[in-house]
């Protein structure tokens, strides 16, 4: 089972590469083959205007690794409302249809505020359906995430909460059992 987890921000230490690390040992321990694309790593040669019609060869690692993924996992941060710029210019290099039609896409939502960028997630799923992405309902949303990150795990802010690190150990091995089922690509 191969993974590609993004990094949704290009954002020099940002809180996505950390959520997606840790992410990244959730799958691997599940015997997953994960790979991290970190959006600070695509080449300068992609934000051209002519890059749209003809990728430039800098950009095919990219593009393969989402192209043999049976699963995608988009670490989601909110940016004004809505998920980082530089992740939609990316997901607009993809191959079209190949790229999205009926790959397996999971969503953490990361942010600063309450909501835990449920309304960036959202938004981004409006995207990868319309472009007929199998989405899996299991979407994490990590609120408050620099007061609640901790020696690489999310820590509850009080009792009541959820345990957000059970819910992601969740999400990551039913999201695998969503991908082997949906694996008829």
């Amino acid at each position: 089972m191969k993974i590609v987890i993004i990094a949704g921000t290009n954002r020099a230490g940002s809180m996505s590469l950390k959520v997606a690390s840790k992410t990244k040992e959730r799958y691997d321990s599940l015997g997953a083959d994960t790979h991290i694309i970190d959006l600070q790593d695509l080449p300068s040669s992609i934000y051209t205007p002519a890059a749209y019609k003809v990728k430039p060869p800098e950009f095919a690692p990219f593009q393969d690794a989402i192209l043999q993924a049976d699963g995608l996992v988009m670490i989601v941060p909110e940016y004004n409302g809505s998920y980082p710029g530089v992740l939609k210019y990316f997901i607009d290099m993809w191959k079209y249809p190949e790229s999205f039609e009926n790959r397996c896409v999971s969503y953490i939502g990361i942010s600063a505020g309450a909501w835990g960028a449920l309304r960036s997630v959202e938004h981004l799923q409006g995207v990868m359906g319309y472009r007929n992405s199998f989405q899996f309902n299991e979407r994490v949303f990590i609120n408050k995430i620099y007061s609640r990150w901790a020696d690489g795990k999310v820590k509850k802010l009080d009792e009541k909460e959820f345990d957000v690190d059970e819910l992601l150990d969740q999400q990551a091995a039913n999201f695998i059992q969503f991908c082997m089922s949906n694996s008829n690509r």
